[in-house]
């Protein structure tokens, strides 16, 4: 039997599904093997020219994960569980949001920069130091890992990020939540221009997202000012000892700002806050990490954790602020 290799492609509504290899006798067409629906496409390719991540795609998640851990020695998951983050859980509990956040190894702990506008204040005041202290080497260690894995294989760490993307959107149904999907939470990742080749044509990390779970929203910090992002891609700035500025245009444009004060825990953040001569309303940021629908062109106010409790360096703002305000 003459074998060829066909790549199923159900394109509805801008999602891809793939559906495996097929093999079919040499005389026999396609479609007398199985009559596809009206919105089906098949679309014929020699297995040799298909992409990695095309290859990839093709294999079960369980075929993946082998891969990736004898490979890459990758021994978790891409998204990390939704409740393992104790600020992301909220979005849970108080927005009905399942949330699926990546955490990568913030500035260049791993050998490769994945925050590229850091500054040093935000270096030493990182969420990555967050949380308990015993489980530190292990979070260094799997971050690591899962990030040299993106900038290695992308084609094999997208792979895993779409199936899992499937999952998470079949949990969220099953429980009644809306779903969401963090993937810079310890880092700065430019994801709506970081791509793989599928199907021949590139394509963003972004968009595979939102092809297969179009109802999710994505949201992240980002220190990268005048990003431009699709609607289901929602951005806030975060300012640092040093950005004041491009914070205040970002603000003035209509978008959020979030800002660390040293606000204890418990204790209620400033009303207003001044970023280069004007103020700024503030809304409490801790009471959930779901930022998609916060009103616009407001800061964003959260209280320091971790190595950032006790930062000199400007990073944290004082929550009781001595400014000058211009008639």
């Amino acid at each position: 039997m003459h074998c060829i290799n066909v790549l199923w492609v159900r394109w509805n509504y801008k999602r891809i599904r793939f559906f495996g290899l097929v093999a079919l006798p040499k005389a026999t067409s396609t479609n007398e093997q199985t009559k596809p629906k009206p919105k089906d496409v098949i679309i014929m390719f020699n297995y040799e020219k298909l992409s990695p991540f095309d290859v990839y795609m093709l294999q079960s998640k369980a075929q993946l994960m082998r891969i990736a851990r004898l490979d890459h020695n990758l021994k978790g998951t891409i998204f990390a569980d939704p409740l393992s983050n104790p600020k992301v859980a909220k979005n849970a509990k108080y927005d009905n949001v399942l949330t699926y956040p990546i955490h990568l190894a913030p500035s260049t702990l791993s050998g490769f920069n994945t925050c590229a506008m850091a500054s040093e204040g935000c270096k030493e005041a990182c969420l990555h130091t967050a949380g308990n202290p015993a489980y530190m080497k292990g979070k260094n260690s799997a971050r690591i890992t899962r990030t040299k894995l993106y900038f290695e294989n992308r084609p094999l760490f997208v792979a895993i990020l779409v199936k899992e993307v499937i999952a998470a959107t079949a949990k969220a149904a099953k429980l009644g939540m809306a779903l969401a999907f963090r993937p810079n939470a310890t880092s700065d990742i430019k994801w709506e221009k970081s791509k793989v080749i599928a199907l021949g044509m590139q394509i963003v990390v972004t968009e595979l997202i939102h092809m297969y779970a179009p109802e999710a929203t994505i949201y992240d910090y980002t220190k990268e000012p005048n990003r431009k992002t699709p609607n289901f891609y929602t951005l806030t700035f975060s300012l640092s000892e040093n950005n004041d500025l491009a914070a205040s245009n970002e603000l003035l444009n209509g978008r959020n700002v979030a800002v660390v004060f040293d606000t204890k825990r418990g204790k209620t953040l400033p009303a207003t806050h001044t970023l280069n001569g004007k103020a700024f309303k503030v809304i409490d940021g801790d009471l959930s990490d779901y930022r998609p629908e916060d009103v616009q062109g407001v800061i964003v106010g959260l209280r320091a954790k971790g190595d950032a409790i006790g930062d000199t360096s400007g990073f944290v703002r004082k929550a009781n602020q001595s400014v000058f305000l211009a008639a």
